[in-house]
């Protein structure tokens, strides 16, 4: 956008945007203490592990019941069938164990991860076991192999990989070599069916079919597992690409670029007027509030851009000083990373307040993350970097920004030089220390990216109220979606104030965990348990990239991530006191 169409940017034509200033909202009543994962945890590599465990608890959960059915008949029909008295009581002592072990398996699945792989091995060692058992006493080449055959089907789908090729490998050596040693005759042949009874051809070939259908069992279960896993992953990453799509149509409806650039190129109110020492030409952009128009320095002949307010709002005496102040506190900020700021004045005969800046050309991040997504971390890294040294320098000065997003960070083209992120609109901006913020009871920035203590109201917004809203954008920039959403304002301030979003390496696979651990820290609900700086994130994010970030981070992240896990809603008497301020 600007002179160029596509390839050029001034900063945005409004002081506040996207829903600045709005009354504190009414967040209600909150969440359950109980819920434990959000809806996005579902699409996440986290979700998939869930919906695995509670596959298998719920295969375990049925197969459980089906055996001690089994067991019972067995124990029932037993005294009926007779046999040698030690394999009788062999044979019933391990239904009653087997029986024992589903007993307590089922118990286990009606909460799905109490199933762990412990459970799963005893129920798998102790159901090998009683088959082997079972085809002794009935007979090595009596129908009870099938019962091998049957236990081998489900264990064969276990995620543990024990389990899976562990209890058939020894259900089926152990047939092979239980029926080999009777035939042979190294143990009793006390079945109920003798083997001698068959033709010792007929017998090879019954003890040699078994192991190879309990060897194709596991086969076929193994290949309906992989067949399973893989539709869960293409479900997984389906569901990850929507959620992305979602936040970028939410972002692109919230966002006025496109009505801005419908005026670029035409002559405005101010057009051909003088700005102190810049010519005013045509419009490179219309917001709500303020018109950005492209300008020559008539000392110099560079380009410039000038930010007039619209003269509808010239009445707003609290507008026209806010809009005033952005411009005086950019001004104080000599740094690469912030967009220049030349001159404030007025103009005109209404004494229309203007900026003069340096002209950007590029796009802000809202428009990168619009086109593809989500970025790399390698280019976060830096973006950071970059921020973090510009936020620095407002804290050194005493500025709060109050109002960073996507839409504020702007990746500039320089002539000579590779592409510089640069802070805009200090709009919202103000001093810290300083009384009084223009907006009286309302809440000041931009919903989805506001600090909580700025979106309960309750307390004022400082550096550290920065360090959470770049951690947000941070957050969107790796993930592809917003850490705060919802389908109104309200929804999305009660998610800033109470929840925690879902873990970013859950929506980000091969996101390094120590990423986790930075955005969590910068993210935290109280202030005070955030990174003390905008520059002390982004070193942190540094190395976490680096996989060389500071143990005590990770400690520290620990204690947040107690009170509050990801993907979770804090209690009222959580002890997170910033939730009942205001």
């Amino acid at each position: 956008m600007g002179e160029s169409g596509d390839t050029s940017r001034p900063v945005p034509a409004d002081p506040v945007d996207d829903g600045t200033t709005l009354p504190r909202p009414d967040f209600g009543p909150s969440l359950p203490a109980d819920t434990i994962e959000t809806q996005a945890d579902v699409g996440g590599a986290r979700g998939a592990e869930l919906s695995l465990r509670r596959q298998d608890a719920a295969r375990a959960r049925g197969f459980a019941r089906v055996v001690v059915l089994l067991c019972a008949a067995g124990l029932l029909t037993q005294p009926l069938l007779g046999g040698v008295l030690w394999l009788r009581v062999t044979f019933s002592v391990a239904l009653l164990a087997l029986g024992g072990v589903a007993v307590r398996t089922w118990w286990l699945t009606r909460q799905p991860l109490d199933y762990d792989p412990r459970a799963a091995r005893a129920f798998g060692g102790v159901a090998a076991f009683a088959a082997l058992v079972a085809c002794w006493y009935l007979g090595v080449l009596s129908p009870a192999p099938m019962l091998v055959v049957l236990g081998v089907g489900f264990f064969a789908m276990s995620d543990d990989p024990v389990v899976a090729f562990g209890v058939p490998a020894v259900s089926a050596g152990g047939y092979a070599i239980l029926a080999a040693f009777i035939s042979w005759g190294v143990l009793p042949d006390d079945g109920l069916l003798p083997t001698a009874a068959i033709d010792s051809t007929l017998r090879i070939s019954a003890i040699s079919v078994v192991p190879a259908v309990v060897g194709l069992a596991v086969w076929q279960a193994r290949v309906t597992r992989r067949a399973m896993l893989d539709a869960l992953e293409r479900a997984t990453e389906a569901m990850r690409e929507m959620r992305t799509r979602e936040a970028q149509l939410e972002e692109a409806n919230r966002d006025l670029d496109f009505l801005m650039r419908m005026a670029a190129g035409r002559a405005g109110p101010y057009t051909g007027l003088a700005a102190g020492r810049y010519m005013i030409r045509h419009l490179l952009a219309r917001g709500a509030m303020g018109e950005v128009y492209a300008a020559t320095d008539t000392q110099s002949g560079d380009d410039a851009a000038i930010k007039v307010l619209q003269p509808s709002m010239l009445g707003d005496e609290g507008l026209v000083t806010r809009f005033l102040r952005e411009g005086k506190a950019a001004s104080t900020l000599e740094q690469p990373n912030v967009v220049t700021i030349y001159e404030v004045g007025t103009l005109g005969a209404n004494g229309a307040p203007y900026i003069a800046m340096e002209l950007l050309r590029g796009h802000d991040l809202g428009w990168h993350l619009r086109q593809r997504g989500s970025l790399p971390l390698e280019e976060v890294v830096p973006l950071a970097e970059q921020v973090g040294h510009a936020l620095e320098a407002a804290r050194q000065a005493g500025i709060v920004h109050r109002d960073l997003k996507p839409q504020n960070l702007f990746l500039a083209q320089q002539h000579g030089a590779a592409p510089a992120w640069k802070i805009l609109d200090f709009g919202v901006s103000r001093l810290a220390g300083t009384t009084g913020t223009l907006t009286m009871d309302q809440i000041v920035g931009t919903p989805g990216y506001m600090s909580p203590e700025q979106a309960a109201g309750g307390r004022e917004a400082t550096h550290r109220s920065d360090v959470f809203s770049f951690g947000a954008v941070i957050y969107r920039a790796l993930t592809g979606q917003p850490a705060f959403s919802g389908s109104d304002t309200p929804q999305v301030l009660y998610q800033v104030v109470y929840r925690n979003p879902t873990r970013p390496s859950a929506l980000t696979p091969g996101l390094p965990s120590d990423v986790d651990i930075v955005l969590a820290v910068a993210m935290a609900k109280d202030p005070a348990e955030r990174f003390a700086s905008a520059l002390e994130l982004s070193d942190a994010l540094n190395a976490a990239a680096k996989g060389t970030l500071d143990p005590a981070v990770r400690v520290h992240a620990q204690t947040v991530l107690a009170a509050l896990p990801w993907g979770t809603a804090a209690r009222e008497d959580s002890g997170i006191e910033l939730l009942s301020a205001g």
